[in-house]
């Protein structure tokens, strides 16, 4: 962080785990891949470990998929990659991406950002292995969903120990565990009134996708006992998230999950999950604020804020990006900026100039940066998933797509690993 650099046992752990995974990975040990799914999973936004400046998630992308590929072509089943109905469309969004990344670097956008831009989309490229594995490997799914089960119990204490250390001024702001929290962790903590702080992960970007894929089987009357457990840990720490895209991503997803034939469960589960996410965000909030506030005028304001955006800094932030954007649209409408590109605008929290590579609107930001082209390319891989994944798995699809409405979440390497697991499942589900 800017306070505290980086200790040397940090690096030493991560070469580590890296010579290991190599290891495994030339003795085409499956093992290699847990440890792929392990970090992928419990690692958060991949900042946690690294060898110096890149981070440990980078150089086992690199690895993995470098001895992977290097095999393929030696064993002379290359085919097997090329062959696959969705090679077409992956190799065509990677190709573009390294394309838009030349383009950023001939328009003088900083290397760490266009770095930064590129890395996630080579993430695509664990389809191919991911496929073989799940296919191959009978346990891999069970051990990965053990994992996964870890990493939200393990958010979820995380996220309580964090949100009772600041209500209780235990930590404060700019202190050295708020900067690890924001630097380190990827996070982001916003003071409200009456001791209430809103706590924001790159992680819980996939919190709705997959408390959907809960509520699917509950109301299917599937692992009833575990699945409640889970959900109850997520909606808790939605309820202390407070991201509105989240709320209207969770509801759009409740209503695709209505069928007739289960009318009355998911009625029954969906009326349930409101009133835990509701309930919980009050229980917190008069807790926090020792019985002063019951929260929900926060809570109003937020929602209100969507219509009436002017009312709320964040949202008047957002809305004052919008000009900006479209100039950079316009100013290259087919081939866009190029990945690393950044927009200056008045920021109402700051008071001031601020340039920043967020843009806060997903599909706009791929618009100016990747062009018409790159965009035309992910609507189309969208038509492709849409069209190949059942119903079960489209509620969790399109929270990813409501949620990039103002988030980067379909190209943030977290959401393209959701969508690459969502692809493989189907591969192997087809396959059998």
């Amino acid at each position: 962080t800017p306070l505290w650099t980086a200790n040397l046992v940090n690096s030493l752990f991560s070469l580590a785990i890296l010579i290991t995974a190599g290891y495994f990975f030339i003795k085409r040990d499956v093992r290699g891949w847990y440890i792929i799914a392990g970090e992928i999973i419990l690692g958060g936004s991949g900042s946690y470990f690294g060898i110096g400046s890149v981070s440990l998630r980078t150089l086992l992308l690199i690895l993995s998929l470098g001895i992977f590929f290097f095999y393929k072509l030696k064993d002379k089943k290359i085919k097997e990659i090329t062959g696959d109905k969705l090679f077409v469309i992956i190799f065509g969004i990677v190709v573009w991406v390294g394309i838009s990344a030349l383009i950023g670097l001939r328009n003088g956008h900083a290397l760490s950002n266009v770095f930064a831009d590129t890395i996630p989309y080579l993430f695509f490229l664990y389809y191919f292995p991911l496929k073989e594995i799940i296919t191959n490997d009978n346990k891999f799914l069970s051990v990965t969903k053990n994992i996964l089960i870890a990493a939200l119990v393990g958010n979820f204490i995380f996220s309580t120990i964090t949100f009772i250390g600041f209500t209780s001024h235990f930590f404060t702001l700019q202190d050295y565990y708020y900067h690890w929290y924001r630097d380190v962790a990827g996070g982001k903590i916003t003071a409200l009134p009456f001791s209430f702080f809103r706590l924001v992960l790159n992680e819980h970007l996939l919190l709705v996708p997959i408390l959907l894929w809960l509520l699917a089987e509950l109301i299917k009357q599937k692992n009833k006992r575990l699945n409640w457990v889970l959900a109850v840990t997520i909606l808790l720490i939605l309820a202390i998230n407070l991201t509105r895209i989240y709320y209207l991503a969770l509801v759009v997803g409740i209503l695709m999950l209505f069928r007739k034939n289960y009318w009355f469960n998911w009625l029954k589960y969906s009326i349930a999950f409101l009133f835990i996410l509701f309930a919980g965000f009050t229980v917190i909030h008069l807790v926090a604020s020792s019985g002063q506030s019951l929260g929900w005028e926060i809570f109003g304001l937020r929602l209100q804020s969507i219509a009436s955006p002017q009312i709320e800094d964040s949202s008047l932030s957002r809305m004052l990006l919008l000009p900006k954007i479209r100039e950079k649209i316009l100013s290259s409408p087919v081939w866009g900026q190029g990945l690393g590109d950044t927009i200056t605008v008045y920021s109402p929290i700051f008071k001031q100039n601020i340039t920043t590579p967020h843009f806060d609107w997903g599909y706009l930001e791929i618009w100016v940066e990747l062009g018409a082209i790159g965009l035309i390319l992910w609507f189309a891989f969208i038509n492709i998933m849409i069209k190949i994944l059942p119903n079960q798995l489209l509620p969790p699809l399109s929270a990813l797509l409501i949620i990039n409405i103002t988030s980067p979440a379909l190209f943030h390497v977290l959401g393209i690993i959701t969508l690459v697991a969502l692809m493989a499942q189907f591969e192997k589900n087809t396959n059998d």
